[in-house]
């Protein structure tokens, strides 16, 4: 892949990001054409969040969204279909291109900024907070001990860990927005691991609050009736 590149552009109120995986309907004709011209070509467009209140809006030079990468397709009778999306690149939009009922854009894929600092224990915090967090939550759906015993296969690359959680994390858009143009992997992992530091004690008292009263705080045993 080229650093600069034209794809179409899909804006919708997500923030996409790369390695994430995202389920999408397509049902607007403008983008039932996008999709018959991207399945015909190299399966990739562009994922935009337009910004809040903007879905409508003509995208903005140098705005910053994820390519994706179609890898399964559904098409309805009715010419609906359902996607699954593979997030790739990080991409700024340099130009728009007309000659489509969609958006079509010049963008310029980016990367993190090159750095010798090891983020080896940054990355290793925010894991271990993000796996807490996870754990809380599976005890708070009644899970099996076999399902609360899987571990999630989270990468042990500082980027793509640092893109799983800023996905996972529900904060507002233009939030994660910013996570998504930032350049600086250490950066982001530090305000990450400071939300998810945040987050964690909420999570696991809730599960241990939920523990109780599944059991009525008794460990499983009735209660005495006099």
């Amino acid at each position: 892949m080229t650093n600069d590149m034209i794809i179409p552009i899909f804006p919708l109120t997500i923030v996409q990001f790369p390695g994430v995986i995202t389920p999408l309907h397509i049902f607007e004709p403008r983008y039932r054409k996008m999709m018959k011209d991207i399945l015909a070509a190299d399966k990739t467009f562009g994922i935009l969040y337009p910004g809040e209140g903007k879905e409508d809006e003509t995208p903005e030079i140098h705005r910053v969204g994820c390519t994706v990468e179609v890898i399964a397709h559904e098409e309805q009778s009715d010419g609906r279909s359902n996607i699954l999306c593979a997030g790739k690149d990080r991409f700024r939009i340099l130009k728009l291109i007309e000659g489509e009922p969609y958006y079509q854009a010049e963008v310029e894929v980016f990367e993190d900024d090159l750095t010798f600092d090891s983020l080896t224990e940054p990355t290793e915090r925010a894991k271990e907070l993000f796996l807490r967090i996870i754990a809380a939550g599976k005890k708070m759906r009644d899970l099996s001990e076999a399902e609360e015993n899987q571990t999630p296969d989270l990468p042990d690359d500082s980027v793509a860990l640092s893109f799983i959680i800023s996905a996972s994390l529900d904060v507002e858009l233009d939030e994660k927005q910013l996570w998504l143009e930032m350049t600086s992997t250490g950066r982001r992992l530090s305000i990450l691991s400071n939300h998810l530091k945040e987050l964690v004690e909420t999570y696991e008292l809730r599960a241990q609050v939920h523990k109780i009263a599944r059991t009525n705080g008794r460990a499983g045993k009735p209660p005495d009736i006099a």
